[in-house]
């Protein structure tokens, strides 16, 4: 089953968002910039941020965990 990547790419971005890694602008810039991409250049572009803000979270996660 393949998950729609753009959800996941947005759910990321919120997360990032609300963990205040990133600000509510640089949220809202990486959605205007991730809607001007076509479709192949969307799933480079999921993975890449994919991982990037996966990581970002996962850091963060540790880090309140201490």
């Amino acid at each position: 089953m393949q998950l729609n990547s753009k959800s996941i790419f947005l759910r990321r971005v919120h997360e990032a968002q609300l963990l205040k890694k990133i600000s509510k602008k640089t949220a809202n810039h990486f959605i205007s910039v991730y809607k001007k991409f076509d479709s192949n250049k969307r799933s480079e572009a999921d993975e890449k941020a994919d991982e990037l803000l996966a990581e970002l979270i996962s850091e963060s996660s540790a880090k309140q965990k201490r």
